[in-house]
């Protein structure tokens, strides 16, 4: 089944981490208006910047992944 990643429980989870937007920003090389994006679902990050995400906070990416039926 394919899967989404989801922007609100990756914030929910830099949140816990204890990450600003901007933290995040600086350690994936994108811009906090970017990972703002991200986490809102105004824009799905490609694959690799997915992961990078998932990296920053400590989490596998599999965690911030939805099922695009449990997604709708």
């Amino acid at each position: 089944m394919p899967r989404t990643f989801n922007g609100p429980r990756f914030r929910d989870q830099r949140r816990l981490a204890g990450l600003t937007v901007e933290d995040i920003a600086a350690r994936v090389g994108r811009s906090p208006f970017s990972v703002w994006g991200y986490e809102r679902g105004a824009a799905v990050p490609p694959i690799p910047v997915a992961d990078a995400l998932a990296d920053a906070i400590g989490l596998p990416l599999e965690r911030l992944l939805v099922d695009d039926l449990k997604a709708a």
